[in-house]
């Protein structure tokens, strides 16, 4: 086959782009004009809208200014001028600096500079809200003082011509006071005494319960040391999975969110590091205003980040199994005042490699059985950027536009090898060597996103609108025995348009959120082949209307929450451009929700219930029959229906336990199984084909247990499931219903000199459930981290996956007059070392939800 060498070159194009737009975009920073009415405004507050308005730091104790008011009309005015302004009659004098004004009381002597430190605990994780007190060296007099951020840091006004003393104080570790720096790194030591009293309040919980959800706290827990975001949801309890592949335990694949905005591509994940994250919020029973079909949410919270001017962000990440996968990107986000300019740009080039053995038995007039070895192997570069504008004119109104193109470096080239057996009523009839070439061309898809947030009084607005276009084509030819047995050409085009409102304002005692949502789609899909089935030409047309409303209200330690969302649903089908009015139905539905939560101290209990309606992806819905080989082929089928879901939860903690049982029933649930193409014209041939299925019943449980021992956090995750799903009516006849158990144990060990070890392993057991038999699979990954430069600027991690190659994969599947016995290995144990770089971390503040979520997913 053909073989591309992976490099790193396309890297370097954004670190060319990088270092040419750093010294351009410093020199932008100017002051903004200001325009402000005050009355009777506190000094502190005043300086503070001047100095987000105005984009430099202002420096000033807030004891000597909180007993002055300002009234005053400014009108177009440089920053100085404005604080200038703010300050007449009153005993201040105003310093510019480079970076940053000072505002120091008239008669003081000597010059004011900044004081910045962060606070760190015994583990070298950052404490967050921890009390700084500036002191005079010479009789402990206070100066002034704050509390600092969710990072840990601070800044203070200082006099770099007097000696200042730093007392640092922080629950559950003792007090500090030393002499103070220009720049202070300050590591706390526990209290000893207070930890013998309260040994479990004196750390951070990895865990806790809040409004029915579940949240990981990430910032200050071992969770913050996992690489990037994408490497850390993996970790998060109640959820499984990686590389943008996740599982909420008894909830199916999850919308990720990144302070309120929808994750659309998950290269973004890798482009968060795990330690500019707050925490995670594991929602099991998503509100009225996700879309019918979103089972479980996980919103990422972000750490704010103080500064100004120009941030960026630059990662590089190389694997190395049998073969190499690498990504690396850059991003820039230049902050004045309120308004925010970002770009990025992510690369991602893989070669991939699997091997599978596949024995397939079919039984029509004759008894087939087929025995197939195969080797897979692709290669695929694309690449992805974001470009936009985010603006707040002041605290409560902000917007922006976002656009996002993405597109394929090359063809995506796939090669597969192998050789078939095939024996007829135990004869050998045919023996096949194939060889197999497909390529797919991923055309520039263009998304745009813009939205408005807006709080007038105790209403808040959240407006987006979303468009998308996407191409792209591709082709394939299989040659058996050195002879081409089959060729096929594709093209597919997609479009969307969405928008979403929601409005949020009190009522009663409680809160009601309510809005709409719509979203129109066009798929167009055109196949030509060689003979082996039939062309199509199909277009799809599909209109959707949402209207929503959630009301919740907390009655002392409960909280209820009831919501119902309407959604009519509209689509259009044709074939050659003819109408198919059979292929295109119209659904009403009803979505309700309600849930009820309690928490008293350590202990909280929640239950829920929730219907969700989930559409058929586009590409099941096609009639289009492709080639997979000689002996099976593949298609979809247009006439599914939604299927729907009711779901029902309990779920409860004390401390660091936490337990979830949950039931869920499915009508019209979509199964892909094989049977026979056509016996009579090809005979020995299987067609894998889509199918609704009455009645499936799905439930289990889970157990998350989360203590901390000193320097080891284990979390240990204990889930037994259920699944029973009758396919009789597609003449898949056999019905089991055995558990399956999960068992998963993830190790973090925060080491000295700030070193992190991760070691996670999990267990599946095999079990017989429905029409389909489960084997028994296990692997081991382990993660090694450390940072460097001043605040911990280069993160390395060395990662090891699958250490000891056990992630193979068996399944066995019935079908209609059909047996499939299935076993691959996707090339899972891979080495490697994630590189990530940041400087001047100041965070986007883009607010845009999308909208149409659920139909871009489709697309």
């Amino acid at each position: 086959m053909k073989r591309t060498d992976f490099t790193f070159r396309k890297a370097w194009m954004i670190y060319t782009v990088y270092f040419l737009l750093s010294p351009t975009l410093n020199a932008q920073q100017t002051s903004r004009l200001v325009s402000m009415e005050l009355k009777n405004e506190k000094l502190s507050a005043a300086l503070k809208q001047i100095e987000k308005m105005g984009g430099k730091n202002i420096l000033f104790a807030y004891e000597e200014t909180e007993n002055y008011h300002v009234t005053a009309s400014i009108r177009k005015q440089t920053q100085d001028e404005a604080i200038r302004t703010v300050l007449k009659g009153k005993p201040f004098n105003c310093i510019e600096r480079t970076d940053y004004f000072v505002i120091q009381r008239k008669g003081k002597d000597g010059k004011t500079t900044q004081v910045r430190g962060t606070i760190y605990g015994d583990r070298n994780e950052p404490l967050a809200y921890a009390n700084v007190i500036l002191l005079a060296a010479a009789d402990s007099a206070f100066i002034t003082g704050c509390v600092t951020a969710e990072d840990g840091s601070f800044i203070l006004p200082g006099n770099n011509e007097k000696k200042h003393l730093l007392k640092v104080t922080y629950i559950g570790y003792q007090p500090l006071t030393l002499p103070c720096q220009p720049e202070n790194d300050i590591h706390l030591q526990p209290d000893a005494q207070m930890l013998k009293e309260v040994t479990v309040t004196a750390s951070r919980p990895l865990m806790e319960r809040k409004n029915g959800a579940f949240v990981a706290n990430v910032a200050g827990t071992p969770l913050s040391m996992l690489g990037s975001a994408s490497d850390m949801i993996g970790h998060l309890p109640f959820v499984t999975g990686s590389d943008g592949n996740y599982t909420v335990i008894g909830r199916g694949k999850p919308e990720i969110y990144i302070n309120g905005r929808k994750v659309r591509d998950t290269s973004e994940l890798n482009q968060l590091q795990a330690n500019e994250i707050l925490s995670a919020e594991i929602v099991t029973t998503p509100g009225a205003r996700y879309s019918s079909n979103v089972s479980s949410v996980i919103r990422l919270r972000t750490i704010r980040k103080r500064g100004q001017g120009l941030s960026a962000n630059a990662y590089a990440d190389y694997t190395q199994g049998h073969s190499a996968k690498g990504k690396q990107g850059a991003s820039l986000n230049y902050r004045t005042g309120g308004l925010d300019i970002f770009v990025k740009g992510h690369f991602n080039e893989s070669d991939t490699y699997s091997t599978s053995h596949t024995q397939l038995q079919l039984n029509t007039s004759s008894e087939w059985k087929s025995i197939s070895d195969n080797v897979n192997r692709a290669h695929d570069a694309n690449f992805n950027g974001e470009v936009g504008f985010n603006y707040e004119p002041d605290d409560h109104q902000s917007f922006g536009i976002r656009y996002v193109p993405k597109t394929g470096l090359g063809d995506q080239e796939l090669y597969s090898q192998g050789e078939t057996v095939m024996l007829r009523d135990g004869e050998e009839v045919d023996r096949l060597t194939s060889d197999s070439h497909g390529r797919k061309h991923t055309n520039w898809n263009h998304t745009v996103n813009g939205y408005y947030n807006g709080t007038f009084g105790k209403w808040n607005i959240d407006f987006n609108a979303d468009y998308l276009y996407g191409r792209s084509g591709g082709g394939q030819k299989v040659d058996n025995n050195g002879e081409t047995d089959a060729s096929s050409d594709s093209e597919v085009k997609n479009r969307l348009y969405a928008a979403k409102l929601v409005i949020t304002a009190p009522l009663g005692q409680g809160k009601l959120s309510f809005g709409t949502e719509e979203t129109f789609t066009e798929r167009h899909d055109i196949f030509k082949q060689s003979g082996f089935s039939n062309d199509a030409d199909n277009r799809i047309k599909q209109s959707i209307a949402s209207a929503f409303a959630d009301y919740s209200i907390e009655l002392g330690q409960f909280n209820l929450t009831a919501g119902l969302r309407y959604e009519y649903q509209k689509t259009d089908y044709y074939e050659s451009d003819i109408y198919k009015e059979e292929k295109s139905p119209s659904y009403h539905d009803l979505i309700p929700i309600v849930s009820i939560f309690y928490k008293k101290e350590d202990w909280n209990i929640g239950l829920s219930y929730r219907m969700m309606k989930l559409n058929p992806s586009y590409s099941m819905l096609s009639s289009t029959i492709s080639y997979q080989s000689k002996y099976q082929y593949h298609n979809g089928n247009p006439e599914l229906e939604p299927q729907k879901h009711n779901a029902f939860s309990l779920e409860g903690g004390w401390k660091w336990i936490n337990a979830s049982l949950y039931f869920d029933h499915a009508r019209n649930m979509y199964t892909t199984y094989a049977k026979p193409y056509d016996d009579a014209k090809h005979p020995g041939v299987v067609l894998w084909t889509m199918a609704s299925i009455p009645n499936s019943y799905a439930y289990g449980g889970a157990l998350v247990l989360s203590p901390k021992f000193g320097w080891w956090q284990p979390q240990f995750t204990a889930s037994l499931f259920w699944f029973q799903s009758n396919a009789r009516s597609l003449n898949i006849q056999p019905l089991w219903n055995e558990v399956q158990p999960d068992f998963i144990l993830n190790n973090s060990f925060t080491l000295p000199r700030g070193w992190f070890l991760n070691i996670k392993g999990r267990l599946a057991f095999g079990a017989k459930q429905s029409y389909a038999i489960k084997k028994t699979e296990g692997t081991v990954d382990a993660q090694l981290t450390k940072s460097f430069l001043k605040d911990r600027a280069l993160r390395v991690s060395l990662v090891a996956n699958d250490i000891f190659r056990t992630g193979t994969y068996h399944f066995r599947v019935y079908g209609d007059r059909t047996y499939n016995e299935f076993e691959n290995y996707a090339d899972k144990q891979r080495f490697g070392i994630r590189l990530n770089y940041q400087f001047n971390a100041t965070k986007n503040k883009y607010k845009g939800k999308g909208a149409g979520e659920s139909e871009k997913g489709r697309l």
